[in-house]
């Protein structure tokens, strides 16, 4: 009889050890889910700037000499409507476009988007010097 009892504390405790594990893993993979998601829409809207930022460069003629780099602001791009997204009321930012030179030794227009979200988010070498 006793020997049944122990056998009886020795699965529930099993199973509430089970149970302890699957609910700290589903916590855990649920706030992972939830970081990538954000993280996810920070880039999403410096693809969004990039393309806002052709579209404005064609549109203006921007001319940009060799070795040379233009900055425009992610204020300036919402203002003129080529971008709307909605992290850009918590954002700051500018797309950086570049004539640089390639392997080959031809020039190229590059474009470069850098966002600062408040402490959330801020793009690798994200400056903030005008």
């Amino acid at each position: 009889m006793k020997r049944e009892r122990e056998k009886h504390i020795t699965r529930l405790h099993i199973i509430l050890f089970c149970l302890v594990v699957i609910a700290g893993l589903s916590i855990y993979f649920g706030i992972k889910i939830s970081k990538n998601k954000q993280l996810s829409g920070y880039k999403n809207l410096e693809k969004d700037m990039v393309s806002a930022a052709k579209e404005y460069y064609k549109l203006n003629k921007i001319k940009i000499e060799k070795g040379e780099s233009y900055k425009i602001t992610m204020e300036k791009l919402v203002k003129y409507n080529h971008i709307s997204n909605d992290l850009t009321e918590e954002c700051t930012g500018y797309t950086l476009i570049e004539n640089n030179k390639t392997l080959e030794g031809d020039y190229e227009i590059e474009y470069t988007a850098y966002i600062k979200c408040g402490n959330n988010y801020i793009s690798d070498n994200y400056t903030e010097e005008d």
